[in-house]
């Protein structure tokens, strides 16, 4: 059985590749599923090498799907090396904030990871030790103090945004801005759904995703 063109999953901040696990047994039986670890890097650093594992891997028109900070880093290669990526889906992706401070973010992120318990808190957790709460801080900062909006602008690779509608870490109407930002962009907002879709609402993102890949 011949496979679609290559997909690369590309996570969010403290996430391991563990959270993709039922995006991979969706695409899988269609897609060359790739999975790149980014963990500690920041933004820039991330899609730096995030271009240079593409260049390595030889891949033909790969698709990057990128969640949260790990849209942003999505972006942010597809902007720079615009060559090398066939299709950019966006999970929830960070880089345009409501606000800029820290605090404004500690009780939604608390809500966030409370509707994941008690199932996926122990997995946040391991990966947010894994990657150290010192390097949380820093990593924290690099994000919130990136403007995405030129590198969306230079994105030419069809994208698709999909944002949860009960997301309370990132507001699901900031997919509007990305949308518009982005010249050849489609928006999608997943009803019932938060930060975190893969494990939200699977069924509905992955439909999405394999329509939007093929």
């Amino acid at each position: 059985m011949s496979l679609d063109s290559p997909v690369v999953l590309v996570h969010g901040m403290t996430a391991s590749t563990d959270w993709w696990r039922p995006t991979i047994a969706a695409l899988e039986p269609h897609h060359d599923v790739r999975i790149v670890e980014l963990r500690g890097l920041r933004v820039r650093e991330a899609a730096q090498r995030l271009a240079e594992w593409l260049e390595s891997e030889d891949l033909r028109d790969p698709a990057l799907v990128g969640h949260s900070m790990g849209g942003m880093v999505a972006i942010e290669t597809a902007a720079q090396a615009p060559e090398a990526v066939g299709r950019l889906a966006l999970i929830a992706p960070a880089g345009i904030f409501p606000s800029r401070s820290r605090r404004s973010y500690t009780l939604p992120l608390a809500r966030s990871t409370l509707m994941h318990a008690p199932r996926q808190l122990p997995r946040m957790v391991r990966d947010a030790v894994r990657v150290g709460p010192l390097r949380l801080w820093h990593l924290s900062s690099d994000v919130l103090r990136g403007d995405i909006t030129p590198a969306l602008r230079a994105v030419r690779a069809p994208s698709l945004v999909v944002w949860g509608a009960n997301d309370r870490l990132l507001p699901p109407s900031l997919g509007e801005e990305f949308r518009t930002l982005i010249p050849d962009c489609r928006l999608v907002v997943l009803p019932k759904c938060g930060h975190v879709p893969m494990l939200d609402c699977p069924d509905a993102l992955h439909e999405h995703l394999l329509g939007f890949l093929a």
